[in-house]
């Protein structure tokens, strides 16, 4: 009975000390694909141009660089409908802390994640950069979501902007899911105009990806 109790009390100590870092796993070998389908607005034409192709992230080491120092490095590649090759694009640099998960993109540092998860329920993702502050909050902790026919369980969904109104809309989304990271990520950046609107949305969805 003791040591039945002993266990309880372990695998009760290890859930607890859960922070969530596997909601983005930064292993060596990860290779993800997304599908993207993008839809741009223009006010002086009175159009909208629709464009699809598929995202490849490589979970390729860490670089020694300065300032990106020990961070995970995520090759990019992109390939556009009727051919075949992949063409190179700028790749992201990952740092996971005890605290947080920070992503670099565009040399802009941006938290996307604070850990443990669902503790603190918004922060300023744009603490390391200077850019002004940005409110981002969780919605959907630890939730079953389906992306391209594929079930994955738990997930999370972080809002990373929210404004609607007379004149903008902006929203901007990224859905977790523990043990293979983001599945999902909407941006909407619309400008509403007397001559009409002018922006973008943006929707990426995995659909396939390869362990270590």
């Amino acid at each position: 009975m003791s040591l039945l109790q002993s266990c309880t009390k372990t695998e009760t100590r290890e859930e607890m000390l859960d922070m969530g870092y596997a909601y983005f796993p930064t292993d060596s070998a990860w290779v993800k694909i997304y599908r993207v389908d993008s839809i741009s607005f223009s006010d002086n034409t009175q159009s909208s141009d629709t464009f699809q192709f598929l995202l490849k992230e490589e979970f390729i080491g860490s670089t020694q660089a300065s300032g990106i120092d020990n961070h995970r490095i995520i090759k990019r590649s992109v390939q556009f409908p009727n051919i075949p090759a992949w063409e190179p694009r700028s790749s992201h640099f990952v740092l996971t802390t005890a605290q947080n998960l920070q992503q670099v993109i565009d040399n802009q540092r941006i938290v996307k994640l604070v850990f443990p998860i669902g503790k603190v329920q918004s922060w300023n993702g744009n603490s390391y950069n200077s850019f002004g502050k940005r409110n981002f909050y969780w919605e959907n902790l630890f939730v079953t979501h389906a992306v391209s026919d594929t079930v994955y369980a738990p997930s999370v969904t972080v809002i990373e902007a929210k404004i609607n109104n007379f004149v903008e809309e902006v929203f901007i989304s990224s859905t977790y899911a523990k043990g293979v990271g983001l599945i999902e990520f909407k941006n909407t950046n619309l400008s509403i105009q007397t001559s009409g609107i002018s922006g973008y949305k943006i929707h990426q969805k995995l659909i396939d990806y390869k362990k270590p």
